[in-house]
């Protein structure tokens, strides 16, 4: 059977949609980390690593993760994800705090997350 090149369109396009997700949760993770305020977790004896280990890629729900962390920061896209955004509480006063992030598909499912350590530079 021959491929022709309208064949490759649909895997082209998914790739693409995916790249662009991508870049998305990037850009979205930097700027949180610029200074804009992310929530804590409802349960304060609660680390951010127990948070993210609770989490399974690919099932976990958005009315799950609110269920057991409580509300977070969210960005929203025209894609239909969302980031979510957990900070650690500071220390100290302008001390740089970990953060816990999580990229819901438009479908509600935890797409992937990322635990960003306290002694990481934002953005990184």
């Amino acid at each position: 059977m021959k491929t022709t090149p309208n064949d490759c369109k649909p895997k082209r396009l998914l790739l693409v949609g995916v790249a662009l997700a991508s870049c998305q949760w990037l850009v979205a993770c930097s700027s949180l980390g610029a200074g804009a305020t992310a929530s804590t977790l409802r349960d304060p004896t609660m680390s951010l690593q127990s948070a993210q280990d609770a989490f399974v890629v690919g099932q976990t729900t958005q009315a799950q993760a609110l269920a057991a962390l409580g509300p977070a920061s969210e960005i929203r896209f025209d894609s239909g994800y969302a980031v979510w955004v957990y900070r650690a509480r500071a220390v100290e006063p302008g001390a740089d705090r970990a953060e816990f992030a999580i990229l819901f598909a438009p479908s509600g499912i935890a797409k992937k997350t990322r635990l960003r350590p306290a002694d990481a530079k934002p953005g990184s």
